[in-house]
């Protein structure tokens, strides 16, 4: 769904690439500020051997329990996926088993602040990778400033080009990045390499003529041990049948589905919820939006299947963790 604005205050590629350089600079000292206090920590150890060893007897199993602090949980190991309340648009963070960060869509132009706050609570300096969907406004606006702000490693899109100001601007914002942008199609066995220990798989879009700019969304299978997230951008019910014309049923199946269109009643057929089987259902969509998404015969179809339904206007971020072989939402 298009929501194109476009504001004549826009930030200059000069006044952009000077906030860019401005943050790796910041980034830049961070790094030399913990490299110096952990440099002076060691001088102090060094320097105070009686104190070091008075504060490992303080943590020596022969203490009793009942004075000790109790240890934090482990960290969960899996894939972590949170959908971002960005309003009408789509924005989803993955952060890989191993540390790998990822951004798919990135909302409207006002969504960067959401972002923003988001990577700099999770302590992200920079994205491994960044996918747009597709390139319509409430999935790429807040993704100019992101380029213009964080350093980034790989930048993917689908090869077909939109007439739009946002576009242009994307555009522009990814030549003066250092981020390497592709744009591969479907295939048999196309993949994008992220993280070793999760596949991501292009199931859509293809060479063809869209009649629907909204079908030449990526749908991408993210998959993580036994289970896997199904994004599938904007695409509507014909785009969900080319790709399923194209790619065996059991290629769509996935524990959560990232429901297309904001929930439009076009998308997410039932042949389609039937082939990816999930056990949850996302919707990203604005609250209160212009649009009355999401659709009530989109509703019944996921109540119908048994799928549970979590909606970002009603419920804010919604984080999943994927430990491969259950989904978990946390809070």
């Amino acid at each position: 769904m298009e929501q194109d604005f476009q504001d004549l205050n826009k930030p200059s590629l000069e006044e952009r690439s000077h906030r860019k350089r401005s943050r790796i600079l910041l980034i830049l000292l961070l790094v030399l500020a913990l490299a110096a206090v952990a440099i002076a920590a060691t001088l102090l150890h060094s320097a105070a051997p009686d104190a070091a060893v008075a504060t490992a007897a303080v943590v020596s199993p022969s203490v009793p329990a009942a004075t000790a602090s109790p240890s934090p949980s482990p960290t969960p190991v899996g894939l972590l996926v949170t959908f971002l309340d960005v309003g009408q648009g789509d924005a989803a963070f993955l952060q890989s088993p191993s540390g790998k960060t990822m951004l798919i869509d990135g909302g409207p132009e006002s969504a960067f602040s959401t972002i923003d706050q988001l990577l700099t609570a999770r302590g992200v300096v920079g994205l491994d990778t960044v996918i747009a969907s597709h390139l319509h406004a409430d999935h790429i606006g807040g993704l100019i400033q992101l380029v213009d702000t964080y350093p980034i490693g790989n930048f993917y899109y689908p090869p077909f080009d939109a007439e739009s100001e946002t576009y242009f601007q994307l555009l522009d914002a990814l030549k003066e990045s250092q981020a390497t942008v592709s744009s591969p199609l479907a295939g048999k066995d196309t993949l994008i390499p992220w993280d070793d220990a999760v596949e991501i798989r292009i199931l859509a879009p293809y060479q063809t003529v869209y009649s629907d700019y909204n079908d030449t969304s990526y749908i991408l299978r993210v998959s993580y041990g036994n289970t896997a997230v199904l994004f599938t951008g904007d695409a509507t019910s014909l785009g969900e049948k080319l790709a399923m014309k194209a790619q065996p049923n059991h290629c769509f199946e996935a524990t959560v589905l990232k429901v297309g269109h904001h929930g439009s009643s076009d998308s997410t057929s039932a042949k389609f919820l039937k082939a990816v089987s999930p056990s949850i259902a996302v919707i990203s969509v604005g609250k209160n939006n212009d649009y009355g998404l999401p659709d009530e015969a989109l509703l019944n179809r996921l109540k119908d299947a048994g799928v549970t339904v979590y909606r970002t206007d009603e419920s804010g971020a919604i984080t999943l963790l994927l430990d491969g072989t259950n989904v978990t939402v946390v809070e």
